[in-house]
């Protein structure tokens, strides 16, 4: 089961007992979303479609519970990925309780296209309204490993998305939170928003009640900065060792040619006594030479960068 998949799993539990305003903004949500009319004599009816059947069949018990409407789930054909699908349909007036649908003067059936009178006004029902969106049209993307702190097999990037086939709508729920600063663009004649920061993202989940989910995510962000600090700390030593065995051989190269031009006997005592420390620890780094010789490691800097500048005069 993928995390997405997991992360809808939790909030259907979270929110199994909904009743009366948040209900029906939970099922105004889901049927906005990814409802389908249906025709029936001088009324349009509603159905679902989805692959998953725990939703539906939350979406009946609301119906049956809150406004009285029953539903009928059945078997439907396979999608694209191979995935069992399942429908969904309606036996009554659910359009016009949910205001999806409304009656002109003349007794025929319209279409609601007033997407204000269909978004909530309170917090608690704004909180149901965003659940069903994403339970019914929304996905959620994590770099996964085999371990809450492995590395992605993937290497993916966090994602969450809620795909909306009507764009006024889609840019009403935007509007409406607003808090959440979703991101958009168009895809196969649908609006998304989309979150990409994974710690809007883990409070997003927070707001959803996918708890489980959110701690899941916090986990990896936690695996993702050790790993990334610890890399650069790696990345640091290895290029300091690097330098610093660069800055030896160099600075034997500097003895080598001090000796071949007969000026090492004329040094001081204090570059001869650093040279022949250098000769004889060739890996060992500035500090350990200082603290051999019991100075600084200015000092000790200082004497190797006077035998480089001896080398190179003619």
């Amino acid at each position: 089961m993928t995390f997405s998949q997991t992360t809808k799993q939790e909030i259907l539990k979270t929110i199994r007992h909904i009743r009366g305003c948040c209900a029906t903004s939970f099922l105004t949500a889901v049927l906005k979303s990814i409802g389908s009319l249906t025709l029936g004599y001088k009324s349009f009816g509603f159905a679902l479609e989805s692959d998953n059947h725990e939703m539906l069949t939350f979406c009946k018990h609301l119906a049956e519970v809150n406004l009285g409407i029953t539903a009928e789930i059945e078997s439907s054909n396979l999608n694209v990925k191979g995935d069992a699908m399942y429908s969904c349909e309606f036996v009554g007036n659910i359009g016009e309780k949910l205001a999806l649908v409304y009656r002109d003067d003349d007794g025929t059936m319209q279409i609601n296209n007033n997407v204000d009178e269909l978004l909530p006004k309170s917090d608690c029902c704004k909180r149901a309204f965003i659940q069903g969106l994403f339970v019914a049209s929304g996905s959620v993307v994590i770099p996964l490993g085999t371990d809450d702190l492995a590395e992605s097999e993937t290497r993916g990037k966090y994602h969450l998305e809620l795909r909306i086939a009507n764009h006024q709508f889609a840019k009403a729920v935007q509007q409406l939170f607003s808090e959440w600063s979703f991101h958009t663009l168009e895809r196969k004649n649908r609006t998304i928003l989309y979150l990409k920061e994974s710690e809007k993202i883990a409070d997003f989940l927070v707001y959803m009640g996918a708890m489980s989910a959110s701690l899941k995510l916090e986990n990896v962000i936690i695996g993702r900065s050790l790993r990334n600090t610890a890399n650069r700390q790696s990345n640091c030593i290895s290029a300091n060792i690097d330098k610093a065995i660069q800055a030896s051989e160099k600075q034997l190269n500097a003895i080598a040619t001090l000796r071949q031009k007969g000026l090492f006997d004329s040094l001081s005592d204090q570059l001869k006594e650093i040279a022949l420390l250098r000769e004889e620890f060739p890996e060992a780094g500035l500090e350990e030479l200082a603290n051999r010789l019991g100075i600084s490691k200015s000092g000790a800097n200082h004497r190797l960068n006077r035998l480089i500048q001896l080398s190179q005069q003619d």
